[in-house]
């Protein structure tokens, strides 16, 4: 309910921000450090749109990388509250947590000179590439030490779950 609240003061808040300026997601420009200060609806949309990377992922996760690309994009404008623990009170490795997605965020763009076509399809896929996946993770750990055990359990987890399945 505290969520749903805080969610709604949001929406609020960026409606009142936006009146007369017309957010416009659609534009295929970044945000940029004005936008933060003038069209805050705009990076809001910008962040959750599914054309744009970075949020263009699982439904679950979709509101915490929306808050974690809005600070990336605009640190001074986005203060922790205690009325959304998403924003800033949910451990660095937890994706619900706009931190782990702003992390994310930090590690991809450090790391994107590694993208390669792995696949020969022609398209430089991130995901794709061993050398980039290593980069990122080890970005993530420096930026969030626990990451780093998050990511083992989640290892373990599979491997356990491929042992139960067996071999078909």
């Amino acid at each position: 309910m505290r969520r749903h609240a805080a969610a709604l003061i949001a929406i609020a808040a960026v409606a009142i921000l936006n009146l007369g300026s017309g957010s416009r997601a659609d534009d295929w420009r970044e945000p940029s450090p004005e936008s933060c200060k003038t069209e805050l609806g705009f990076v809001f949309d910008w962040c959750e749109s599914r054309a744009h990377w970075p949020c263009g992922i699982h439904d679950e996760y979709s509101d915490a990388c929306q808050a974690g690309c809005v600070m990336r994009l605009c640190p001074e404008q986005i203060s922790c509250t205690e009325l959304d623990p998403m924003w800033c009170g949910t451990p660095c490795e937890d994706p619900f947590g706009a931190t782990f997605w702003l992390n994310s965020q930090i590690a991809s763009e450090r790391c994107d000179h590694l993208a390669e076509d792995t696949n020969g399809n022609g398209e430089w896929d991130s995901h794709e590439s061993r050398a980039w996946r290593d980069c990122t993770d080890a970005a993530k750990r420096e930026r969030c030490p626990a990451y780093a055990t998050r990511h083992e359990r989640l290892e373990q987890r599979a491997r356990e779950d491929a042992a139960l399945d067996g071999p078909e």
